[in-house]
C-alpha cells in the first residue's frame, strides 16, 4: 500500500488524502481508510466528470466511456469495496450524486453526463432496496449548488451563483448519513434550502390498442393527465400496474419475481 497521511482541516475532523481512481483503485481507497480509522461507516460517490463534451453525430467514443467509467463503474465499484464490511458490522450508509441533468437539458452533444447520472440513479434505486436487509440504506442526491463544474459554462454559472449556494446542500446529506435515515433506495433533489423526493411516475395510459394507428388516436391517453398520475414503488409495483391497467386483473403473486439474489 501506499504512504498516506492524516490531517485535521478543523477542529471536529480529520482528511486523510489517498491517490487513486475510483474505477480501478476503489480496494486501495477503502483499504487504506480501514487502516487509518478501522472502519467505514459513510461513503459518499462524488466522482465525476463531464469529458471532452462532443457532437451527436461525431462522438468521441473515448471520451464518453471515461465519463460512464468515473460516474458509473467508479461508484458501483466503491461500493463494492465498502458493502462487505459495511455488511459484517450491519451498518453502513452510502450517499450516491445523481443530476437533475437526466431530465434533459436539449442542447445535443454526445449525452455521456446526463446518462451517467441516470445510471447512477438506477442503481441507487436497484442496489438501495436490496441493501437495508444487511443494515445499510443507499440513497442518492441530485445537487444544485455551485461548483468548478458549474462555472464552465456562463449560463450555469449565472444561475448556481445566484440561487444554488452549495452549503445549502449539505444538511440533508448530514440526513441520508445520519443513523436516524429513514430510508433507502430513494433520490432527492436538493439545493436552495430545499429538499424533495425525485422518481419516476406513470398514467394509465392507452389500453386494448393493436394499431400504431389506434395510439395515435388516442395520443392524450398515452401521455397521460397529472390528475392521474401513478408513482410505482418499485419495478414490481410497475409491472403490477401495467398487468392491472392494461388487462384489468391483478397479477399473481409469484414467487422470487423482481427479488435479487445473492
Amino acid at each position: 500500500m501506499e504512504k498516506w497521511s492524516m490531517r485535521s482541516p478543523k477542529p471536529g475532523g480529520l482528511l486523510l488524502p489517498t491517490g487513486g481512481d475510483v474505477s480501478k483503485d476503489a480496494k486501495f481507497i477503502v483499504a487504506a481508510t480501514v487502516q487509518a480509522f478501522g472502519r467505514v461507516d459513510i461513503l459518499i460517490n462524488n466522482a465525476g466528470i463531464l469529458g471532452r463534451i462532443s457532437s451527436h453525430d461525431d462522438v468521441d467514443a473515448a471520451s464518453f466511456m471515461r465519463v460512464m467509467e468515473v460516474s458509473v463503474l467508479g461508484t458501483t465499484m466503491m461500493t463494492s469495496a465498502v458493502y462487505d464490511l459495511m455488511a459484517k458490522q450491519k451498518y453502513g450508509r452510502i450517499i450516491n450524486i445523481s443530476s437533475n441533468a437526466v431530465y434533459g437539458f436539449g442542447a445535443g452533444g454526445d449525452s455521456a453526463y446526463a446518462a451517467s447520472k441516470g445510471a447512477t440513479f438506477a442503481i441507487t434505486r436497484e442496489l438501495g432496496r436490496y441493501s437495508e436487509r444487511d443494515g445499510i440504506k443507499i440513497n442518492g442526491v441530485l445537487p444544485s449548488g455551485t461548483s468548478r463544474m458549474t462555472t464552465i459554462a456562463p449560463g450555469t454559472k449565472k444561475v448556481t451563483e445566484t440561487y444554488f449556494d452549495p452549503t445549502k446542500i449539505a444538511p440533508f446529506v448530514v440526513v441520508l448519513a445520519s443513523r436516524e435515515c429513514p430510508i433507502s433506495g430513494e433520490l432527492f433533489s436538493v439545493g436552495a434550502g430545499r429538499a424533495a423526493r425525485e422518481t419516476f411516475a406513470t398514467f394509465p395510459g392507452a389500453v386494448n390498442k393493436s394499431t400504431a394507428e389506434e395510439y395515435l388516436e388516442n395520443w392524450d391517453e398515452v401521455q397521460g393527465k397529472i390528475g392521474n398520475v401513478y408513482l410505482p414503488t418499485g419495478c414490481l409495483d410497475h409491472v403490477k400496474y401495467m398487468i392491472r391497467n392494461a388487462l384489468g386483473e391483478e397479477m399473481e403473486e409469484i414467487e422470487g419475481f423482481g427479488l435479487a439474489s445473492n
